[in-house]
């Protein structure tokens, strides 16, 4: 993990796609080199239904006044 890329851009793509395919099914390993190397949060079906979404646009056409 960690070491530089000498591989082509659809290598990389390639296997950053593998290893999404691996965290969805649990594997740690992946979830971590997902983090570290680009950056990526994965969130469980449990902690996606437990968001919350605040649309302000919505909001505002909620309290307006006539």
């Amino acid at each position: 993990m960690g070491e530089k890329w000498s591989l082509s851009q659809e290598e990389e793509d390639l296997h950053r796609q593998s290893l999404f395919r691996k965290a969805r099914k649990g594997d740690e390993k992946a979830k971590i080199e997902l983090q570290e190397i680009y950056g990526v949060r994965l969130w469980s079906e449990q902690e996606r239904a437990a968001l919350t979404y605040e649309n302000p646009r919505f909001a505002k056409r909620g309290n307006r006044k006539a």
